[in-house]
């Protein structure tokens, strides 16, 4: 049997997904993976092998993460979620479990996922530490608005992503459909949807938009930074605590 599960977990004391560390644990080698493979195996006696929309790194968190792994048995999908929920720590859920064709991957089948990032501003809420990005700076909402537009359809964001060895003909072209940003009383909410990210990407896409907000940088200077890979702009990667996957898209379903 193909189970689909629909997660949510908050990352703040997790390494990520999976570990995905080359000089040494951030959180002890705590991953979300191995506690619900835990949670799994616990129930079932069955190792599994879970496959899943996108990993996401140390500190981020997700509000629908959605991965699949196969049992040999069928088990009641409501007693299934309830006895895995009873389990897992209280920073890991399961929303939703569901039997799925036995032919769906969680990795290859997904058509877009949108990320949200929470910018936290004008005054620091206790209640966003570890969930969003305090920007003491006051954030021009228009000029960040117009320069999310520059990201918009298909670039090249190889000054975007985290570069990782052995990855000379790597291709970092990536398409990104839509970049909403919503003022709340909070600061603000952008979300980013796109096919396909490239590790750290959304994280300094953000960092740009906030630095243009903040007259940091400017547009003309993220328009170069798409275009020419050697040029150096002013910009930052957001930190990863205030990073959500928020959603996931598949030709049957999204799951938001």
């Amino acid at each position: 049997m193909n189970y689909l599960a629909v997660i949510e977990y908050c990352g703040t004391n997790y390494e990520g997904w999976q570990s995905q560390s080359e000089t040494g644990s951030r959180c002890g080698g705590k991953t979300v993976e191995n506690e619900i493979n835990k949670a799994i195996k616990i129930f079932t006696g069955t190792d599994a092998k879970l496959l899943v929309s996108g990993r996401t790194d140390a500190g981020v968190h997700a509000l629908n993460q959605v991965a699949n792994f196969k049992l040999p048995f069928f088990y009641d999908i409501n007693k299934f979620k309830i006895a895995l929920n009873g389990i897992l720590p209280n920073d890991i859920s399961i929303k939703n479990i569901e039997i799925v064709h036995d032919s769906f991957h969680a990795t290859r089948d997904v058509l877009s996922k949108t990320y949200l990032y929470k910018i936290n501003s004008g005054f620091r809420s206790p209640l966003l530490i570890n969930k969003s990005w305090f920007v003491k700076e006051e954030l021009n909402f228009a000029l960040m608005s117009r320069s999310a537009s520059v990201f918009l359809g298909m670039n090249d964001f190889f000054n975007f992503t985290r570069k990782e060895r052995n990855e000379k003909n790597k291709n970092y072209n990536r398409i990104i459909s839509e970049i909403k940003i919503c003022k709340e009383n909070y600061g603000y909410d952008i979300f980013i949807e796109g096919g396909g990210f490239l590790r750290n990407m959304v994280r300094r896409i953000v960092g740009a938009l906030i630095f243009c907000g903040t007259g940091k940088t400017d547009i003309d200077c993220l328009k170069k930074m798409l275009k020419e890979r050697n040029f150096i702009c002013n910009s930052v990667c957001a930190p990863s605590c205030g990073l959500f996957l928020h959603s996931v898209k598949y030709k049957h379903k999204i799951y938001c």
